[in-house]
């Protein structure tokens, strides 16, 4: 017996638009829900990408206006909550942007690039202690050297502050396998951090 796959239940809801005359209230149907959104998710969605795509902030910025823009014209396909829209939705729409960019290789940081000074700041987190000269220049060459499923998932964990299960649950892939990918790549660059005698 088959089991029944996410892939099913798009089918389904999308017999269901059609068998009903299609559309649907949903959390983001109005404009001042959506403003909501867009308030409390500006500075995640913006972190995220620069966390996976680097560059400077006004490109940045770009892509985060750009997301917003295709969440408003999608905003009738979402189903959900407001949170689950931030922390998933949004992001997914960033994540393919980022993609998108990568492919026609527009602007693409190199490693020896330099970061922007001025990043926003969302909250207390990890990332936001004193990174000074130097040593923000490396970890930034470094970041830029793995591989964009690490770099994401320690994008969730230190730039947005998700918790393992929600990196997990995002990414579609087991708690554990997140725990040991982030184990993993925080002593990868441990490694290839530079002795502090060469600062």
């Amino acid at each position: 017996m088959e089991e029944f796959s996410l892939k099913d239940a798009r089918l389904f809801q999308d017999f269901n638009r059609w068998f009903t005359g299609g559309e649907r209230e949903t959390p983001l149907f109005d404009s001042e829900a959506f403003n909501e959104l867009y308030e409390q998710s500006y500075l995640a969605v913006f972190r995220y990408i620069y966390g996976l795509r680097g560059g400077p902030v006004e490109d940045i910025e770009d892509l985060t206006a750009e997301t917003f823009t295709r969440a408003w014209k999608a905003r009738r396909t979402f189903v959900g909550d407001l949170h689950n829209a931030a922390t998933g939705w949004l992001l997914r729409i960033a994540r393919r942007l980022v993609i998108d960019g990568y492919r026609y290789d527009r602007s693409r940081i190199q490693a020896g690039d330099e970061p922007p000074d001025d990043i926003p700041q969302l909250g207390p987190a990890p990332e936001n202690l004193v990174l000074m000269g130097e040593q923000y220049e490396t970890l930034w060459k470094l970041l830029q050297c793995l591989t964009g499923r690490q770099r994401e998932m320690l994008v969730l964990r230190y730039f947005l502050d998700w918790r393992v299960n929600q990196i997990g649950e995002y990414l579609q892939i087991s708690e554990n396998t997140v725990s040991v990918t982030i184990h993993r790549t925080l002593a990868q660059l441990n490694r290839e951090w530079p002795d502090e005698r060469e600062y």
